[in-house]
């Protein structure tokens, strides 16, 4: 036994001299990282030893400890939002050291995505990516995100349907990209693509915009649901505009991709941030209306009926009397970080309650968000995220009406004498001469929305491999995007119009489904077989579903004026169902040298159930390089890249445009099918969009400002178009693929910080974007896409996609004839932005403007007015002695160009003052706090325009899936565009 304990002792002894030199083998490394000029401690900096997976997180106080370094000379590389990426070289025998990082105001470190699970920092980035941070898009409380874009993203043209409370706009990135496609970008959060889905509310029962359907989506003027998202919940946001950078998400990535990536925890105490937020708004513009100064005048319109109600000393503002609600509008928010090294958590709640500037039409908008960070191993890091939302609103009555009830059209036919006010036995006057009250539709009309939603995301990381030269790793993203959306329509038998068919009363019930499943798995493999060249592969695969499921009910006639569709004697039901699936394989390398060329190729392929062969895959390729001359002129060019990349996306066909559809019919009083006028094609498949980019980027006077300028050139093959049959098809028409189109512009951004010192900031940023069109191939006779009469995009080989055309009357032998003639281009000849943020202390002063050249859009409200010869300038006299508006109303049919107008306009997009308050001043109130800023702003405080009537930037029918050509020629009767102004109070703690 005594031999036993000898042996073992000597074992433990030989085991110990062993494990010392293994211990001295490693080492633990501390320190602090703090920001150059103010010694200010860096929290939440991320530290890494290269080649290894040892790593850290700075805290509070910038204090760091990273435990089992090698005791050898390594490299530790630091990165902290906001500063740049920095390496430093730690001795062998080093355990302590101080890191200082300089503040990276233009963001070149800033990494931006390239691939589905990779990216690259901004100063080596070979494609124009605009981002727009956080602060960004909340320097002034917004209906939605893409209201929070304009006048902020080179090239970008966001355009409103409504200007209703809750938002409802359309995003054209780079110019026009299909014709009868829906070309919307692709919204991805977090890393999962979500839904920016249109669905229509109902109201087409009851305006008759389009038939006599319950639902017409593009009529109604919905909220695209992107809306729904709530805006103080972003980190940044990632556009990308070129086929090069969208190639990796396919065939659904023509219309450019908008990577949304929301804010995340950081280790330490739990810190608080409560945003308070007050506000109201008011109406824009005024139309004005007609002043009879005669009875016999006002006879000439109404007739000898208007005689007992004229009265000229009566002027009534029906503008101020509709749209002249004045709302106490509320924004709250809270939300808190925090953590461990291993834990991280960011939790969020916030309520926005915004009324509109008509009474009773509303949008409340309600959230909560928590996203987790777990470690789980020192190889596995999990990263999840859940957000609830609910929006509910009412948006009125608006837009195109072809029954006389929407509230705008009413409104163009009321004389000024005429009182529509209501009685003060609380009944409403009835309006003798049009089918309807306007102001009793604003008092009794419900267009009731509310909508739940539920977008969970997820990324699983693992390290498996990580050596001095190669890392391995698998990323995983998954999500599902749930959205539930109920309408109700309610028009009442009391309301004056429902009686004009005889049918008083009318409901309309909806229910929507609308089901986003993802999941993306990526193998990512870094490899540094030297100290000056990195090559990082990537190889992916990715599925998704979408299921988008209707059921609408609709009821005239209501018994006893019950809102159930269950109470009206004539009913319609209606419903549709959508699903599709894609799947595509994605493979990307990018290589690093000398951090100054960076070449970049890859290929994603995809299918889909939308495309006729649902087996067949569609190859989208992408080749990109750049490279960085530094310190040319040190002081004036401190640096210059260029950069060239080619790529391929598509856009898909839309769902059930592969078949031909079977149509209800009754054969002998017996239900029967019988098939579709429309024939499909067997080889639908999805448009393709090429495109080359050339670009020159420039940093200045000492990274003071940058300078970037880009040129594109897309050709767009496969483009989706219907051709007219023979008759003895037994078809009237067929959609195909076809015709191809060529897209060309140029870009350009500039960022300036000319001045940065702690009393004085001066920051400065201007975009410019520009792009032009024309048809190359159209293998069809050229076609209209609406009527001439109100003006129409036509189709034609060799012309701009976006021509427009109208009637014109023209000499002709015996006389003048009506003859279709070209007015000019809905598209715009540039658009621009310029903001300027000038800090003095602690007060800041941020104002955008926003600026558009050219275009043509249809003043449709106008049109409205004159129809109702009551129209502000109705009276007056041209050259030869006639009323211009009598000229107008009567020959506009034949002159189609009357109602068309330059759509130029500048506009004061965002203003917002900011105070800082002092910090001893907050500690003084409360010890706890850290922070607090005190700010007023406002929204479209003003523009300047030639456009007569509502806003320059409306276009009626913008949503629910509209052909991308004919997105902006129109504005009518539209719910009005409002200013607003809020104040704001922000505390952190």
């Amino acid at each position: 036994m005594t031999g036993v304990f000898a042996r073992g002792g000597l074992l433990a002894a030989a085991l110990a001299l062993f494990a010392a030199p293994l211990a001295a083998q490693t080492r633990t490394i501390s320190g602090k990282v703090l920001e150059e000029g103010s010694r200010a401690p860096i929290t939440a900096a991320q530290l890494q030893v290269t080649g290894t997976a040892i790593g850290a997180l700075s805290r509070d106080d910038g204090s760091f400890t990273l435990v089992n370094v090698p005791a050898r000379e390594v490299i530790l590389m630091v990165r902290r939002l906001g500063y740049p990426m920095t390496r430093i070289t730690v001795g062998a025998s080093q355990s302590t050291l101080e890191i200082v990082l300089k503040k990276d105001v233009l963001n070149l470190d800033q990494v931006v995505v390239t691939g589905q699970a990779t990216g690259i920092s901004r100063r080596n980035l070979a494609n124009d990516v605009a981002t727009v941070s956080g602060a960004d898009v909340n320097k002034v409380s917004s209906q939605s995100i893409e209201n929070a874009f304009q006048g902020k993203i080179a090239g970008a043209q966001i355009s409103q349907s409504t200007g209703a409370p809750g938002g409802g706009n359309r995003i054209r990135i780079r110019g026009i990209s299909s014709i009868l496609g829906s070309a919307q970008p692709l919204y991805v959060i977090d890393g999962v693509i979500v839904s920016d889905v249109s669905i229509g509310s109902g109201t087409n029962k009851v305006t008759r915009a389009a038939g006599t359907g319950i639902s017409v989506g593009n009529q109604e003027n919905p909220v695209n649901r992107i809306a729904d998202l709530n805006p103080n919940d972003i980190e940044n946001v990632d556009i990308l505009k070129g086929s090069a950078a969208a190639a990796i998400y396919g065939s659904k990535a023509s219309g450019g991709v908008i990577i949304i990536t929301t804010k995340r925890g950081r280790a330490g105490k739990p810190k608080f941030s409560l945003r308070l937020g007050g506000g109201t708004s008011d109406l824009a513009y005024r139309n004005g209306s007609r002043k009879f100064n005669t009875l016999a005048d006002a006879v000439t319109v109404f007739g000898a009926g208007i005689t007992p109600f004229y009265d000229a000393n009566r002027v009534l503002d029906y503008e101020s009397l509709a749209y002249g609600n004045r709302p106490m509008n509320s924004d709250v928010s809270l939300n808190v970080s925090g953590g461990s090294e291993d834990t991280k958590y960011f939790l969020s709640i916030s309520r926005r309650n915004e009324d509109g500037i008509v009474e009773n039409t509303f949008a409340r908008k309600t959230s909560a968000r928590i996203n987790l960070d777990q470690r789980i191993s020192k190889r596995l890091n999990l990263q999840v995220g859940n957000e609830i939302l609910n929006n509910a609103n009412d948006r009125g009555l608006f837009g195109n009406d072809n029954a006389g009830n929407s509230i705008a059209y009413s409104l163009t036919k009321i004389p000024s004498f005429l009182d529509l006010r209501r009685n003060a036995d609380g009944t409403w006057p009835v309006n003798q001469f049009y089918p309807s009250n306007p102001l009793q539709t604003i008092d009794q009309f419900k267009n009731g929305e509310n909508v739940w939603r539920n977008i969970t995301t997820s990324r699983l990381t693992a390290d498996l491999l990580a050596s001095d030269k190669n890392t391995l790793q698998f990323i995983a993203y998954g999500g599902v995007d749930l959205l539930n959306q109920s309408n109700l329509i309610f028009s009442p038998p009391t309301l004056q119009y429902e009686p004009v068919d005889g049918l008083p009363g009318t409901s309309a019930n909806s229910k929507t489904t609308n089901i986003q499943r993802n999941i993306n798995l990526n193998l990512v493999h870094g490899w540094t077989p030297q100290s000056s060249l990195k090559i990082t592969s990537q190889l992916g695969t990715q599925f998704e579903e979408r299921d988008l499921n209707q059921t609408r009910a609709s009821a005239q006639n209501l018994l006893g004026g019950l809102e159930v569709v269950t109470s009206g004697t004539v009913r319609d039901v209606d419903e549709s169902r959508l699903r599709v699936e894609d799947f595509g394989v994605f493979a990307q390398t990018e290589m690093l040298w000398r951090e100054k060329l960076l070449f970049t190729a890859g290929a994603r392929a995809d299918r889909s159930s939308n495309n006729g062969d649902v087996k067949k895959f569609f190859l989208f390729p992408k080749a990109a390089t750049s490279y960085r001359f530094t310190d040319l002129a040190p002081g004036l060019v401190d640096e210059a890249k260029i950069r060239l990349a080619y790529g391929e996306t598509g856009n898909q066909p839309l769902y059930g445009q592969k078949f031909t559809n079977l149509d209800l019919s009754s054969v002998g009083g017996l239900g029967a099918f019988r098939v579709g006028s429309v024939r499909a094609s067997s080889d639908l498949r999805p448009e393709r969009q090429r495109e080359i980019e050339a670009g020159l980027d420039l940093n200045v006077f000492r990274n003071r400002g940058t300078f970037a300028v880009t040129g594109f050139r897309r050709n767009i093959s496969d483009l989706l178009i219907t051709r007219t049959l023979a008759p003895t098809t037994g078809f009237s028409s067929e959609t195909s693929n076809g015709a191809e189109m060529q897209v060309t512009g140029a870009e350009v951004s500039i960022n300036a910080f000319p001045v940065q010192t702690p009393t004085w900031g001066w920051n400065a940023r201007l975009n410019w974007g520009t792009s032009r069109s024309k048809v190359t191939s159209l293998p069809v006779p050229a076609f209209l896409l609406g009527t001439l009469q109100t003006g129409a995009v036509r189709i034609e080989q060799g012309k701009s996609a976006t021509q427009l055309f109208g009637n014109d009357t023209l000499p002709q032998a015996g006389g003048r004839v009506v003859v279709p003639v070209l007015m000019g281009d809905g598209n715009p000849l540039w658009s621009a932005g310029l903001s300027n943020e000038v800090r003095f202390k602690s007060l800041s002063l941020y104002a955008l403007l926003d600026q558009q050249k050219g275009g043509m859009l249809a003043n449709g409200t106008w049109r409205h007015y004159d129809l109702g010869q009551n129209s502000r300038d109705y009276e007056e006299l041209d050259a030869a002695g006639r009323k211009i508006g009598e000229v107008r109303r009567t020959t506009y049919l034949q002159v189609t160009r009357i109602f068309y107008q330059d759509a130029s306009y500048v506009k004061l997009r965002e203003v917002t003052l900011t105070w800082d308050i002092p910090q001893k001043w907050v500690a003084k109130t409360w010890a706890g706090a850290s922070g607090a800023k005190l700010s007023l702003s406002g929204r479209n405080l003003y523009w300047w325009t030639k456009f007569r009537g509502g806003d320059p930037e409306a276009q009626n029918f913008g949503a629910g899936g509209v052909p991308d050509a004919i997105q902006r020629n129109r504005e009518l009767a539209a719910y009005p565009a409002s200013r607003s102004y809020w104040l704001n109070f922000s505390l952190d703690f």
